[in-house]
């Protein structure tokens, strides 16, 4: 079965956490929902793509440049990070911020992810984002 993407919507801040709200089309339970603990590049699509699955099999939460300065703000903060839908069912991502650094880190100066993907990440992540 194919991937299903669910675009973050906007994000909003609930304490030391960074909700990612999404609009749930998939008529499933968040609480069904089990954490991947990785995360892939839509260099295309300018995104970072956290994934989870399902009984039905993966499902990506599609985080695009326009969430990418609430992203930097809540690493340097050591935020959590939580996808949250309409009904306010809740899901930490457990390793979102570690794969965040290993990808940032990572894009910068590879070719493989294309130079939009590489600019922007490079713009907005920098090399200086990690708090010391």
């Amino acid at each position: 079965m194919m991937p299903r993407r669910l675009n973050v919507q906007s994000t909003a801040w609930k304490e030391n956490k960074l909700m990612l709200l999404i609009q749930n089309e998939l008529n499933t339970k968040i609480s069904d929902w089990k954490d991947s603990e990785r995360m892939l590049v839509d260099s295309d699509g300018l995104a970072f793509i956290y994934v989870l699955e399902d009984e039905d099999g993966f499902i990506y939460i599609s985080i695009d440049n326009n969430h990418w300065n609430e992203v930097k703000s809540a690493l340097q903060k050591d935020a959590v990070f939580v996808v949250q839908n309409e009904k306010r069912e809740e899901l930490e991502l457990i390793a979102f911020s570690r794969e965040m650094d290993f990808l940032t880190d990572n894009i910068q100066g590879n070719a493989n992810y294309g130079q939009q993907m590489e600019d922007e990440v490079i713009k907005i992540f920098g090399t200086e984002e990690k708090a010391q």
